[in-house]
């Protein structure tokens, strides 16, 4: 008689232990590291701390001045609407209508390395901007053998670096110079834009005048009366624009509020500088416990290997 399979499956209960406490051991002992080793990571921190109080003391302080200024174009608009009324006529005459220079375009004149270096030369920049290189005394340069004098050119780049042009959504721009002597910084940001409108304004008086007597030499061949009556009209508004050119001083940028010498520095943070150090050398300080573990425990795994072999 054959033996029914069913009757000898065999069921084998497994009990169920207690759960597993690895992850438990693990950060006990992460902690009991951390505690054995609490001196390396107060010293290691410490000393972190002492290097960015160091730094926050000896780093040369930086002041912003910041002169809010607005485009000026208002006086304008009723000249190049003047302009815009013959300029069909004017552009079948063979006459240009210049366009009025935009806000970017200002601005972007105003780092240009033309523009900057006359900056430097007209005021004498390259004894404070190379202040290190330069004895008050003798009025000279501090040059070692074969060393060459700095030339304007040498100014450009510092000079554009502590520049820095801000505009907002309501077309408000801010002009900001940031360098080590307060005073010197609000002095640059009123005489760059002081100098930027005195140039294009110049330039928009001389470019005027070209187009005042390029009109004029076409009104006297012109025998049209039609086109004559267009000239005309074209040389009235170029003598307006170049009368508002020159009694206009914010010719191109009207300032809202001049700088003033700043009263606080804008660097070094220093309270920053000290806290950033402290958790930066917290973090090495774990950091390095942690992996003088890893390495000794990874000698130890080798030191067993070579043992067992």
């Amino acid at each position: 008689m054959s033996e029914d399979p069913k009757s000898s499956t065999k069921y084998v209960m497994v009990e169920s232990g207690p759960p597993s406490n690895k992850d438990e051991i693990d950060l006990l002992e992460l902690i009991r590291t951390l505690l054995q080793a609490w001196k390396i990571i107060v010293g290691i921190t410490i000393l972190c701390t002492g290097l960015a109080v160091a730094y926050a003391l000896y780093a040369p302080e930086v002041f912003k001045a910041q002169i809010l200024l607005a485009h000026a174009k208002e006086e304008k608009a009723g000249t190049s609407s003047a302009l815009s009324q013959f300029g069909g006529l004017a552009a079948m005459a063979g006459i240009t209508i210049p366009a009025d220079s935009n806000v970017e375009r200002v601005l972007a004149t105003l780092k240009t390395r033309v523009f900057l270096k006359k900056f430097v030369e007209e005021k004498n920049l390259l004894p404070i901007i190379f202040g290190d290189f330069w004895d008050a005394a003798s009025n000279s340069w501090k040059l070692q053998v074969g060393q060459e004098a700095l030339i304007p050119e040498d100014g450009i780049s510092p000079l554009r670096g502590a520049i820095e042009v801000d505009q907002d959504k309501s077309g408000l721009i801010t002009l900001s110079i940031s360098w080590k002597d307060p005073a010197v910084a609000a002095q640059w940001a009123n005489d760059l834009v002081k100098q930027l409108n005195e140039q294009l304004r110049e330039q928009a008086i001389a470019d005027s005048k070209k187009r005042v007597g390029y009109l004029e030499q076409e009104l006297a061949k012109t025998t049209l009366q039609d086109m004559r009556a267009v000239l005309y009209n074209l040389l009235e508004s170029e003598k307006q624009k170049a009368m508002l050119a020159n009694v206009n001083e914010d010719f191109a940028l009207e300032v809202i509020d001049p700088a003033v010498i700043p009263e606080t520095r804008e660097k070094p943070k220093r309270k920053l500088i000290v806290a950033l150090g402290g958790l930066c050398g917290g973090f090495l300080g774990i950091f390095t416990v942690f992996f003088a573990q890893f390495l000794q425990k990874l000698k130890s795994t080798n030191s067993e290997a070579v043992t067992n072999s």
